[in-house]
């Protein structure tokens, strides 16, 4: 197995990590507006596109590195990088997509232990959020 397919597999942490994303970007109906194409769908129907690309340990689980994103947008192009720094600037400010590009290149490892901290934490986040606006996960 290659690197890349090992260290981007989906885990436990990355599918809540997911999940609390799509529904940090959902109106209180549950729909969320591609960051980088703006078209509009249920947060289930959403994916969750990462500036830096998973296999970024840096950034991997960085809030600011990931927003709501269609999937012909996260998936057939690629994650429209230059858009999504450009939403991220917009939305964080000028420069920050600068810094997560810079931190995303930082050497680390999410290790197993971590990945159990990480998907307990961003479960609550997300069913908290859901809670909010009155969503069902």
């Amino acid at each position: 197995m290659s690197y890349f397919k090992k260290s981007c597999r989906i885990s436990p942490a990355d599918a809540w990590f997911s999940k609390y994303i799509r529904l940090r970007d959902a109106d209180g109906n549950g729909v969320c507006q591609c960051c980088t194409c703006w078209v509009a769908f249920s947060w289930r129907d959403m994916t969750c596109g990462h500036f830096q690309k998973r296999h970024h340990a840096g950034t991997r689980f960085n809030e600011q590195n990931c927003a709501a994103q269609c999937v012909a947008c996260n998936g057939y192009h690629d994650g429209e990088q230059y858009k999504h720094g450009k939403y991220i600037d917009k939305k964080y400010g000028e420069g920050t997509a600068d810094k997560l590009q810079a931190l995303a290149w930082a050497h680390g490892v999410v290790h197993k232990h971590d990945e159990k901290t990480l998907a307990a934490f961003y479960r609550a986040k997300a069913r908290e959020i859901a809670k909010q606006k009155g969503l069902f996960i």
